[in-house]
C-alpha cells in the first residue's frame, strides 16, 4: 500500500510517497515503510529517502476518528531504551487516502508481525471489516493464480519492475476508488513480472555454473597456501624458543655481574660506616669529664660510635663475623662510657656530698649532654641517678632550712608581743597612748593643765609607757623583717632549684614528671616553714599577723604553676588558723577589759587602737579582706564593750564615757586613715555627736525655765490654729506677764545659773582629751539657740511691744569664755 503525503508543520511542504512493503529473506518476513520521492516524472524513477522498520512501531495515532481528518502520527522505538522515541507526523492528500493507508497498515501488522503497535483515535469497526474482507479476497486470488500460490518467497524489485510499478500507479492517478479492483489488477501484473524474472534467471544459469567452478579452484589454492603458512609458523616458534633461552642466559649472567659489583660496593660502604679510629676510642675511655670542651668532644665521639653501632644493626650483612665483632667492640665501649658517666654524676649527687646548691648545680650543668645520652642508652641507670639526686637534694635542703630557721628564731627577741599588748589596760600607759594617738605630749600637757588648773602626770611616766608602745611596733616590724627574709631565702632557693630541674631534665622528663620531682626535692620547704609558723605563733600569738600578711603578699606575686606558690598556699592555710586564733583572743580581751571599769579612756579602746597601730606598722598588702574583716569585728566588740563600760560608771554620767571614748577612736582613725574602717569611723563620729548632744541637753536643760514654760504655751496655741496676732489677747500670754518674766532673769541670775551647770560638767570630764571645752562650746550654742528662739517668738507675737532680754548674745559668750579653758 502507498500514500502521497507531506510533513505536518513544515514551512515548505514537499510531497512524498510512503510505501508499505513486505520483504521475505529466506524464511524471515521483514515489514517496512519506505519514504520515497519521485525524481523524473517522465520515466518515473523513485529514490528511497527513509526506511522505517515496522517491528519498532509502537504507536499509530489517527489524531481524530472523523473521515475528513488528514493528519496522522507514527511513533517508532529507537535502538537504546535511554533514547527518546522517534515521532513521524504526516498529512495525507485526503481523508480517504489516510483511511486506506491505515487499513493496509492494520492488516500488515496483524497478519505478518508478532508485536502489534497501539492504534489511537481510529474507527476500529472499519479496521475489523477490512481485515475480514482482505482474508476473503486473498483466498479467491490464490485459487485463481496457481503460480503465485506456489511462490514462497519475494524478490527485490528490479529497475524494470520499479518503472512498471510507476506506470501502474500513474495510470491510477493516485485516486483509487475501488481498492479491491486495484489490488487484483496489481497482483495480476506482479504475476507476469515474476514469470519474466524466472526466465531471466534461467538465461544466466551457465554463467553461474562457470562462476562456481572458478570459486572451487580459488578455494583449492587457498588451502595450499594455508598448509605453507602452518609449516612456516611451526619453524618460527622453534626459533623464538631458542632466542628466549639465549636471552634468559644473558640476563642471569648480567645479574651475577651486578650482584658482584653491588656486594663490593656494599662491603666498602659498610667498612666505612662501622669502623672508627683509635683516637675516638681513647677520647671515650680516657678524656676527663671536666671542662665544657672536653665533654663536647666526648659527646661527639660517643654519638659517633652509637650511630655506627646502629648502622651495624641496620646492615643486611649483620650476620658476618667481622660485623658481629665490630658490634661487640662498640657495645663494650658504650658500656664502659656509661659507667664513667654514672661515676661522675654520683660523685656530685651522693648524699654525703654537702655542697651548696649553686656549686652542685654548676657541676651538674656541664654534664647535661652525657646525662641526656645516658637516658637514651641505659634508662634504668639514669633513673637511679635521678632518684639519687632527689634524695641528696632533699637531705641537703632539710639541713639548710633547719639551720636557717633556727637562726631566725634565735634572732627574734624573747619578749612576747602578747605580754606587751596586755599592759595597754593600765592607767600607766593610757596617757602615753593618748599622747601618741592624739598629738604631742606638750600639747596634751597644756590642754589638761588649762582644763583642771593642776599639774598632770609627769613626762617621765609618759616616756616610760611610750617606750613600751614603740617597742611593740618595732618588735612587730623586726619579726616581719625576719619572716620576709625567710620567704626571700625560700623563693630564691626554690626558684633556682625549679629552674635547674626544668632545664636539666627537660629532654628526659615530661612536665608532670618534672613537677613530681620538684615536689619530692622541695617537700621539706613546706614542713620547715610550717614548723617555723607553729613555733612562732605558739610563742607569741601576735606573730600570726605578720606571718599571714607576708605570706599573703608573697602569694600574689608567685606564679600559680610554681613550687613556691604550692608551698605558700599550703602554709597560708596554717597561718590563717593562727591568725583567726589571734583575732579571737584579741576580741575576747577587748570584751573582758570592761570588768574593771575606770574613768577616762577605756582599756578596750586602748587595746583596739594599739592593735591597729601594730598591724598597720606591718607591710600593707593589696588583699586586705581578712584584715579588714578582723578590724570590723574588733570594732563591733569595742562598741559592745563600751556600752558595758558606760553603764558601769557610777561617778559620772554614761554619756560622758561614750563621748570621750568615741571621740578618742574617731580622732585616731581620722589621723591614721586606715583602709576598711571608714564606716566604723563614721559610726564613731555619729555616736560621739549624738552622746554629746544628749548630754548637753540633759544637763543644760532650760536655764530660763519660766520663760520656756511661757513660750511652750504660745507654741501650743500657734499649733492649734490661733493667729500669732491674737496671742497677746489671751490673759496667760499677755505681754505684761511676759515682761514681768523677763525682768526676773537678769544678767547676774543667768550667769549664776550657767556657771553652776559648768561646774558640774567640769567634774565629769577627764583632762586627757580636753573635752570639757567642747562640752562648754556645745552648751553655749544650745543656750544661744534657745534665747534666739524666744526672741523670734516675741517678734512674731508681740511685734510692737518692744520686749527684749536684759542680757545680750555677747554677754552670753563672755560668761562661757570666762569659765571654759581657752584654745
Amino acid at each position: 500500500s502507498f500514500i502521497r503525503a507531506t510533513k505536518t508543520g513544515a514551512k515548505k511542504s514537499k510531497v512524498f510517497i510512503a510505501v508499505l512493503l513486505i520483504i521475505r529473506n529466506k524464511d524471515v518476513l521483514n515489514c517496512a515503510l519506505y519514504q520515497v520521492k519521485q525524481i523524473d516524472h517522465g520515466k518515473m524513477p523513485f529514490q528511497v529517502k527513509t526506511k522505517y522498520d515496522l517491528a519498532k512501531l509502537r504507536l499509530v495515532n489517527g489524531v481524530s476518528e472523523e473521515e475528513e481528518e488528514t493528519e496522522l502520527e507514527l511513533v517508532f522505538e529507537k535502538g537504546s531504551n535511554l533514547m527518546s522515541p522517534l515521532t513521524v507526523k504526516w498529512s495525507a492528500e485526503s481523508g480517504r487516502a489516510k483511511k486506506n493507508f491505515l487499513v493496509s497498515l492494520w492488516k500488515m501488522v496483524n497478519e505478518h508481525m508478532t508485536t502489534t503497535p497501539q492504534f489511537l483515535n481510529i474507527n476500529y469497526t472499519m479496521l475489523q471489516d477490512s481485515l475480514s474482507l482482505s482474508k476473503t479476497l486473498k483466498q479467491v486470488s490464490l485459487l485463481g493464480s496457481p503460480a503465485l500460490s506456489e511462490t514462497k518467497e519475494y524478490k527485490y524489485l528490479t529497475g524494470e519492475e520499479e518503472r512498471d510499478l510507476g506506470v501502474v500507479t500513474e495510470g491510477i492517478d493516485w485516486a483509487v476508488e475501488n481498492a479491491e479492483d486495484f489490488m487484483e489488477k496489481l497482483m495480476n501484473e506482479l504475476s507476469g513480472l515474476t514469470k519474466a524474472n524466472i526466465h531471466s534467471i534461467m538465461a544466466v544459469e551457465n554463467d553461474v555454473i562457470r562462476l562456481f567452478n572458478i570459486m572451487d579452484r580459488a578455494l583449492h589454492e587457498l588451502c595450499r597456501l594455508e598448509d605453507i603458512m602452518v609449516r612456516y609458523e611451526y619453524e618460527l616458534n622453534e626459533d623464538l624458543v631458542r632466542m628466549e633461552e639465549t636471552l634468559q642466559s644473558y640476563k642471569k649472567q648480567q645479574i651475577r655481574n651486578d650482584n658482584t659489583k653491588k656486594l663490593h660496593e656494599l662491603l666498602t660502604e659498610l667498612l666505612d660506616q662501622i669502623t672508627f679510629s683509635e683516637t675516638t676510642s681513647d677520647v671515650v675511655l680516657s678524656l676527663p669529664l671536666k671542662t665544657t670542651s672536653q665533654i663536647s668532644r666526648i659527646t661527639e665521639a660517643v654519638y659517633l660510635i652509637q650511630d655506627k653501632r646502629k648502622k651495624c644493626n641496620d646492615s643486611p650483612l649483620i650476620h658476618m663475623a667481622c660485623v658481629a665483632e665490630q658490634r661487640d667492640k662498640m657495645d663494650a665501649l658504650l658500656q664502659a662510657f656509661s659507667e664513667r658517666v654514672v661515676e661522675s654524676v654520683s660523685s656530685i649527687t651522693t648524699p654525703t656530698w654537702n655542697a651548696a646548691q649553686t656549686i652542685r648545680h654548676s657541676k651538674l650543668v656541664p654534664l647535661l649532654p652525657v646525662v641526656n645520652w645516658l637516658a637514651t642508652y641505659n634508662k634504668p641507670k639514669y633513673d637511679d641517678l635521678v632518684a639519687q639526686y632527689q634524695v641528696t637534694a632533699q637531705t641537703t635542703y632539710q639541713k639548710v632550712l633547719r639551720e636557717f630557721f633556727e637562726d631566725k628564731r634565735s634572732t627574734v627577741t624573747r619578749k612576747s608581743t602578747e605580754k606587751i599588748l596586755s599592759k595597754f589596760g593600765s592607767r600607766k600607759s593610757e596617757l602615753a597612748l593618748s599622747q601618741k594617738m592624739m598629738g604631742s605630749s606638750n600639747q596634751l600637757h597644756s590642754q589638761t593643765s588649762l582644763a583642771s588648773g593642776h599639774s598632770t602626770t609627769s613626762l617621765d611616766s609618759l616616756q616610760s609607757s611610750k617606750s613600751e608602745s614603740d617597742f611593740t611596733l618595732s618588735h612587730g616590724s623586726q619579726f616581719e623583717t625576719s619572716v620576709r627574709d625567710s620567704l626571700d631565702f625560700m623563693e630564691i632557693t626554690m626558684s633556682k632549684e625549679e629552674g635547674f630541674i626544668g632545664s636539666f631534665f627537660k629532654q628526659t622528663r615530661s612536665r608532670k614528671e618534672r613537677a613530681d620531682m620538684g615536689e619530692v626535692v622541695l617537700c621539706r620547704f613546706t614542713a620547715e616553714l610550717e614548723s617555723f609558723i607553729n613555733t612562732s605563733c605558739k610563742f607569741d600569738p601576735y606573730y600570726a599577723l605578720p606571718i599571714y600578711l607576708s605570706i599573703l603578699d608573697r602569694l600574689d606575686d608567685a606564679q600559680q604553676d610554681s613550687f613556691l606558690y604550692k608551698v605558700l598556699r599550703q602554709c597560708l592555710d596554717t597561718s590563717n588558723v593562727y591568725f583567726n586564733k589571734m583575732h579571737k583572743m584579741q576580741k575576747e580581751r577587748i570584751l573582758e577589759s570592761t570588768k574593771k571599769a575606770k574613768r577616762g579612756t577605756a582599756s578596750c579602746v586602748l587595746q583596739f587602737t594599739q592593735f591597729l597601730l601594730f598591724s598597720e606598722s606591718l607591710h600593707k598588702n593589696t588583699r586586705r579582706s581578712s584584715l579588714d574583716l578582723c578590724y570590723t569585728q574588733l570594732g563591733d566588740a569595742v562598741c559592745q564593750s563600751l556600752e558595758v563600760f558606760a553603764t558601769a560608771q557610777s561617778k559620772m554620767p554614761s554619756e560622758v564615757a561614750t563621748i570621750e571614748n568615741y571621740h578618742f577612736i574617731y580622732h585616731f582613725l581620722f589621723r591614721n586613715k586606715i583602709d576598711g574602717l571608714e564606716k566604723f569611723r563614721t559610726h564613731c563620729h555619729k555616736k560621739y555627736k549624738d552622746s554629746l548632744e544628749q548630754y548637753v541637753k540633759g544637763y543644760l536643760g532650760t536655764p530660763l525655765d519660766k520663760i520656756n514654760v511661757f513660750f511652750e504655751g504660745v507654741n501650743l496655741k500657734l499649733k492649734s490654729g490661733v493667729p500669732h496676732q491674737e496671742i497677746g489677747f489671751y490673759s496667760e500670754f499677755s505681754k505684761q506677764k511676759l515682761k514681768a518674766l523677763i525682768t526676773d532673769y537678769t544678767v547676774k541670775e543667768v550667769k549664776k545659773g550657767l556657771e553652776s551647770v559648768m561646774k558640774k560638767i567640769e567634774k565629769h570630764f577627764t583632762k586627757e582629751q580636753n573635752l570639757f571645752t567642747v562640752a562648754c562650746l556645745t552648751m553655749q550654742a544650745e543656750f544661744i539657740k534657745q534665747v534666739e528662739g524666744y526672741e523670734n517668738l516675741m517678734k512674731l507675737c508681740y511685734p510692737d511691744a518692744g520686749l527684749k532680754f536684759s542680757f545680750s548674745i555677747a554677754q552670753i559668750h563672755a560668761i562661757f569664755d570666762g569659765k571654759s579653758p581657752r584654745h
